[in-house]
This record gives C-alpha cells, structure tokens and sequence, in this order.
C-alpha cells in the first residue's frame, strides 16, 4: 500500500469511528507528514484525493474539514415504495390494503414496514430508508411527544414522500392528516346535544401535542359558546410508559391513572373524554373495576379511532368514537404520492379531511329523540 493510500485510510478510519465528525478540521498537513514520515506533497496529494471524493471539504478562511455524508441517491431504475408505519398491526392492514390498491396495477412495488409502537424499530425503519432510499413514500409519523426526527431519520430529497399525518419539520412533502379543529366542532356539538355538564379530557404523554390542541380548542370553543364550562381545569395527561415499546399496552397508563383519579375525586364528571380508544379502553376497565357504571353514572367518548366499525373490548361495551378515517386517509395519500412518481412537480399540498362520529353504547342518551349529524368533508 502506497504512503498516499495509507493516509487517506488512516483519514477514513477516524470519520468511521466518530474521532473526526462533519465539520471538524483535518490535522495540519505538517502533523500528518510527520506521522507517516512522508513529504508534506504526499499528505497534500492524498487530502485532495479526498477532497474528490467528497470525504473532505475546503472553504476559503475555514481550512479542510470534514465533509457532511451525502446521502444516497434514488437510482434510476428503482421501483421501490415504501410504507412505513409506527402503529399496530390492526391498524397496518387498514393501511397497507389502501395503498396496495392504488399501486396493484402499476410498475411500483409496495413494501410495508410496521413497527407495532416499537420506537426503536421505528427509528430502524426510517434509517434503513434513508440509507438505501426508495422511489416513493407513504410515511406515517409519530407525535413529537414522543419521538424525534433526527437528520440521519430523514428521507432522502430524492424519495418522493407523502406524509400521512402534520408535516415534518425539515421534509419538504405534501402531507394528508384529519382536521383536527373540525373534529373538536363536531365532538363539541354531539356533548352540547347531549347536556353534559361536567367533562373530563383525559390523554397521555408529559404535554399536549399540536393536533389534540387543535381538537381541543374547537372542542372548548363549541362547549363555551354553548354555557358549558371547559377550560384548562378539564383537561388531564398523565405520564405513559407503556403505549410504546416490546411490551407495549395502550391501555395500562389509562386503567392505573384512572383509578388513582378515582381514588382522589369525591364527584365523577358526567362525561369522560379519552384521547383516543386505547385510552378509552383503559378507563373504561377501571370504571368496572371500581364498580362504577358506564354509561348509567359516568358515559365516555373516545376522541379517535381507526376502525370504520366498532369493537368490544370488554363484553357488552362498544366505545362511542370519533373515526378518523383512516382507510380515506392513506388512499388519499398514496393517490398523491403516485401522481408525484408519476412527474406532477407542483408546489406541496397539505390536505385535510374530515371524519364521523360513530355512537356506540358508552354515553347515555340524556335528550331522547336527537339524531347525530354524521359528516364527511373533504
């Protein structure tokens, strides 16, 4: 091995281990030279070598450092779309069957990735794609409560990329997500309609994140407008631990806060308003374990769900829940990102589309003979 290939390995070598990071300066020529005992020509050769190689960069006033990693490249011929999701698997197939169907008879071919809430296979998922990036994607985010987009995370800029969800800061893509506030006006009047007084919201993570905000504001401004009182003071998140990861139960944090409310409160609220069903599931669990009755002393609504048709987690009870849609949602979505593979260049879009309330037997009926307005708005 010439003197010029070993320095340019030894350079290699300490960008691989993390000794020399992006940005960081190069050891002077001199220091190099005398290390491998060779003339300073020999150490300049072997930087510029690097230099067209695009490990090492240099700016005039900044002297030679360290390169930013180019990410890879979409080759030509590469066929591949991705679906990568962090949700379970019941919710995957609602997915997967939506984007296969607006790619069945075309030249793409579909891959789907879902990471059952594992955020460590999440974040696998995501660098694998941009590692060895696909044609398209269909990318499902988690909320920043609970997940953090790194750059080594993101999609390549020549992945064409559909967000199914708010947009992720820094991916310039179109993305298709609920209407949140609309959804707030719809949950706020079906309350108002009902004569519910006393409300309790309950949801888990540390803070709120932006689209409950939005469900919530719509959702208050409704109650308040209406002489229902809805402020702050109902509104309650716990600390989860367990909606993600190996192990994950969705509805544990909810059943342990919820009888730890129980436990605390002297009066139950009317109505109990959780997050999203597997919340609701959980509470719904520690009601009965407490012995109190639902819907005849406390009722309860979920604020979402993936299922067009209602469950029974527990014998005899089916959630009364807020459908987001989300079989419209992702056909929408991979509509989109196949007009993008296909050549449409036009500026990104965010989409939003509306969902229906689908009443089960979870909130009692306290004004007889009022029909619920079901809607679908695009």
């Amino acid at each position: 091995m010439s003197p010029q290939e070993k320095i340019c390995r030894h350079i290699r070598e300490r960008i691989g281990s993390g000794e020399l990071r992006p940005g960081m300066h190069l050891p002077p020529h001199r220091e190099l030279s005398r290390q491998f005992s060779v003339a300073i020509t020999t150490v300049t050769r072997a930087v510029n070598r690097l230099k067209a190689e695009g490990v090492l960069v240099c700016r005039r006033g900044q002297g030679t450092t360290v390169a930013e990693p180019r990410p890879p490249e979409v080759g030509k011929d590469n066929r591949r779309v991705m679906l990568i999701n962090p949700l379970n698997e019941r919710i995957n197939l609602t997915l997967s069957q939506a984007v296969n169907e607006v790619f069945m008879e075309t030249e793409w071919k579909v891959e789907t990735y879902c990471a059952c809430a594992n955020l460590s296979w999440y974040a696998r998922f995501l660098k694998d794609c941009h590692n060895k990036p696909p044609a398209g994607l269909l990318l499902v985010p988690v909320s920043p409560k609970f997940f953090h987009f790194t750059p080594d995370l993101m999609p390549v800029p020549g992945t064409k990329t559909v967000i199914w969800g708010l947009p992720v800061p820094g991916v310039k893509a179109d993305s298709i997500s609920a209407s949140p506030f609309g959804e707030g006006i719809v949950l706020g009047d079906y309350i108002a309609a009902r004569g519910f007084r006393r409300i309790l919201y309950i949801t888990q993570g540390a803070n709120i994140g932006r689209e409950e905000q939005d469900t919530l504001r719509g959702m208050g401004q409704v109650l308040r407008r209406k002489g229902i009182p809805f402020g702050a003071d109902n509104i309650q998140n716990y600390p989860d631990s367990y909606s993600f990861g190996p192990m994950r139960d969705p509805e544990r944090g909810a059943f342990e806060y919820t009888l730890k409310l129980i436990r605390e409160e002297r009066k139950l609220p009317d109505l109990i308003i959780g997050g999203h069903n597997g919340i609701v599931f959980g509470i719904l669990r520690a009601l009965i374990s407490a012995g109190i009755k639902v819907p005849e002393e406390v009722s309860l609504l979920s604020a979402e769900s993936g299922n067009d048709r209602l469950s029974e987690p527990v014998p005899g009870y089916m959630v009364s829940t807020f459908n987001n849609m989300y079989y419209l949602r992702t056909r929408i979505a991979a509509e989109c990102l196949l007009s993008r593979l296909e050549g449409n260049c036009d500026p990104p879009m965010h989409y939003e589309i509306m969902g229906r309330l689908i009443e089960g037997n979870t909130v009692r009926k306290m004004i007889e003979n009022n029909p619920i307005t079901e809607e679908i708005l695009l």
